[in-house]
């Protein structure tokens, strides 16, 4: 009969865990590695359904990203077209009255009457107030007008004063709107100008609800003959009538507008959504809808029309996008016509996310935008979003099947086992991980006995930590005593990392033990410490120095009774009795804990004996009794300081009541001179012996800690399974 554990040659799948036996693997028609094969292939066909999966998507996001593209372009180019038939409406309007503008400026009896009044007022002949020559002129300039909308005209002379007015109110003011005074100057110059709307109380006309109504001045030059001019004629339009006219025209769809706005981000002309305006509480209730002056064309941080409040006043927020672009370009020299488009979505002064188009119009001194909602300017892209986001649905259900049969395999895996064998040990599950290994839970395939199998990690897996590894589980195999942890086997994996099977121990470190019930009772401790002390013993007789004992390294657990002491870990045990054997600590520099490491193995690591063991004992009886350690500190150097320098204190010190028997011998252990601790195990374990008589701590006493122990555990574990399972 071929023995199960062989190998099965050189066809066998790899194992899951990569630490894969040299001998004794399964035979490669078990169950086991029947669902290893089943693994792989499930694993390339899983793999080549999430690459397609993921082309397909990169696909499809690809061409819809394409095609938003165009259609952005497209409809960019749709509005750029209808903002040039707004700028030349413009154009239209503007330049019918700035001829008429101009034409009334030459009129001989405008020119005279004007003339009149300049060298009166440069005189000082005439007061501030209208003169009867001025209001002449101002009915001869009315009766001239051939244009509508105009509200206003005034004479002004290169000073800013009002020499005659249609408004008598207004003679001898100086106006001194620093836009105006220098399209004015510009205008007496020779070159007639065009003044855009301003909210002041100056240039604006107010209509019958009281508020500011946007007025643009057209302004001519006044001249006798071919002299200079000597001033100007300003004639106001009500602009917004026209211009509302002239901006409906891209009104298209059901979210597409144009509006015009100055270069400090007011709106000056009427917006499409005045009731939508009006309900966010942008525009008055009553009285006008115009936005002219009232609106801001600045990003208000959320959708007005969803209910959003701004957090900050309009003037505080930043422009628009398309805004900003089109006062950066107002910035620029020289100063000519330019625009642009924003095909990637932004948000409009209500909010809503857009496309748009802009232009900065010098000659006007105004910006003008139009903008469509994204929600309608891509309408069209919904039936290709249904069809990406079935194909997407498709390709997600398919990658959740691949992935659910992935599950599915990996549970029938943990079913039959880890697909992983050392030798004639299975491992189940892993118990620890530390920094040079790692340590599973195993059983022997035909004892069923479970064990612990420690295995160095291949990263680390150089010759000096090999060589150590190694070294550990000889040594620590010599050791024959019942509170000492037993070796059972040892080897190396495929891949040549060596491992080694010891007894597996179902219990408590002693700092599990410490954070679960506190600070051990007198007797207990005796009980813990000799037999502690008694498996050192053996290892000093054998001229083996354990190094590391500590909490960790002392487990507490049932062994045909209770509370029975296993010491662990000789991963920096020291052989003295072979002083050429090399020392890995030397290259390793100083390895332990350094609240459990006598004085002298901080000064010198190489330089220990079995006192050195006898210390790191005292110092867990202190932990053990106190449930502190001897020391406290926050990082290594200090607490190295402390062991070196500062007096180890007596257990009876914190408050502990204990025999002064044990609290002396704590105290001599951790003596800074190990020449006045006690000189062997022996001596440590007689010491105790003499102390416990009268604290025996009793299998009983143990048996009630245990019980109550698995209670606490067994409750914490079904409070936890809830949490786990939601």
């Amino acid at each position: 009969m071929s023995d199960p554990n062989t190998t099965a040659g050189s066809s066998q799948p790899r194992p899951i865990l990569d630490i894969g036996a040299g001998d004794g693997d399964a035979p490669a028609n078990s169950i086991p590695n029947i669902l290893a094969d089943l693994v792989e292939t499930e694993t390339w066909r899983n793999a080549a359904t999430v690459l397609l999966g993921a082309l397909l998507i990169g696909l499809g996001y690809w061409a819809y990203n394409g095609v938003r593209d165009s259609l952005a372009q497209t409809r960019a180019a749709s509005l750029e077209a209808l903002l040039g038939s707004v700028v030349k409406g413009l154009e239209v309007w503007a330049g019918e009255h700035t001829t008429e503008a101009a034409r009334i400026a030459k009129e001989p009896d405008v020119v005279a009457r004007a003339a009149r009044l300049a060298a009166e007022k440069r005189d000082g002949l005439t007061s501030v107030k209208c003169t009867a020559e001025a209001e002449e002129l101002g009915q001869r300039i009315e009766s001239s007008l051939s244009t509508r909308d105009v509200v206003a005209f005034r004479i002004v002379d290169r000073n800013g004063l009002v020499l005659s007015s249609k408004d008598p109110a207004r003679c001898g003011q100086r106006l001194r709107n620093s836009a105006f005074r220098e399209r004015l100057d510009s205008a007496i110059d020779g070159t007639p100008q065009i003044v855009r709307p301003f909210p002041e109380t100056e240039l604006s006309v107010r209509g019958s609800s009281g508020q500011p109504r946007p007025v643009t001045w057209f302004l001519a030059p006044i001249r006798a003959g071919k002299e200079p001019p000597f001033a100007a004629l300003a004639m106001g339009v009500e602009a917004d009538r026209e211009l509302e006219t002239i901006f409906s025209a891209v009104r298209s769809g059901d979210t597409g507008e144009a509006y015009a706005f100055s270069d400090d981000g007011l709106m000056l002309t009427s917006s499409r959504f005045a009731e939508q305006l009006v309900a966010a509480g942008i525009l008055p209730s009553t009285g006008t809808t115009n936005a002219a002056f009232l609106v801001s064309v600045r990003d208000p941080g959320g959708k007005l029309e969803g209910g959003y409040v701004p957090a900050i006043e309009a003037a505080a927020r930043p422009l628009t996008r398309a805004a900003a672009l089109a006062f950066a370009a107002r910035s620029t020299t020289p100063a000519v016509e330019r625009g642009g488009i924003v095909p990637e979505p932004y948000r409009s002064y209500r909010g809503d996310e857009v496309i748009g188009v802009w232009r900065w119009l010098p000659a006007y001194d105004v910006g003008v935008i139009a903008e469509i909602s994204t929600d309608e300017a891509f309408g069209t892209l919904r039936f290709l979003s249904i069809s990406f986001a079935v194909i997407g649905g498709l390709t997600v259900l398919s990658l959740a099947a691949a992935f659910m049969s992935a599950f599915m395999l990996s549970r029938l895996q943990r079913q039959y086992g880890r697909l992983q064998r050392l030798g004639a040990y299975t491992l189940e599950r892993e118990l620890s991980d530390g920094g040079m290994a790692t340590i599973y839970l195993a059983r022997h395939a035909l004892l069923k006995r479970p064990t612990a199998i420690k295995v160095l990690k291949k990263h680390i897996a150089t010759d000096e930590f090999i060589h150590r590894f190694e070294r550990e589980v000889q040594l620590a195999s010599q050791l024959l005593h019942p509170n000492t942890v037993e070796i059972y086997d040892f080897g190396r994996t495929r891949e040549g990392q060596p491992y080694y099977v010891m007894e597996y121990l179902d219990g408590v470190t002693l700092a599990e033990l410490v954070a679960h019930s506190g600070p051990a009772p007198p007797g207990r401790a005796m009980h813990i410490l000799r037999q502690v002390a008694a498996a050192l013993r053996e290892a000093h007789l054998r001229g083996l120095v354990h190094r590391d004992v500590k909490p960790e390294n002392v487990m507490l657990c049932r062994r045909g009774e209770d509370d029975v002491v296993k010491l662990l870990d000789f991963g920096l045990v020291k052989n003295l009795e072979r002083a050429e054997t090399r020392d890995i600590t030397k290259q390793l520099k100083i390895l332990g804990t350094p609240r459990y490491m006598a004085p002298e193995r901080l000064l010198n690591p190489a330089d220990v004996d079995a006192r050195s063991d006898i210390y790191a004992l005292g110092a867990v009886g202190y932990f053990l009794l106190t449930g502190n350690p001897i020391f406290a500190g926050d990082d290594s150097l200090a607490i190295s300081n402390q062991v070196l320098h500062a007096p180890a204190p007596k257990v009876s010190a914190s408050g502990i009541a204990i025999p002064e028997a044990l609290d002396a011998l704590i105290a001599a252990c951790l003596e800074k001179d190990r020449a006045l601790r006690p000189q062997t195990a022996q001596a440590v374990v007689e010491a105790l012996d003499r102390s416990s008589s009268r604290l025996a701590w009793t299998q009983p006493d143990a048996a009630a800690w245990w019980a109550s122990y698995r209670q606490t555990r067994e409750k914490t574990a079904r409070t936890l399974k809830p949490a786990l399972a939601r």
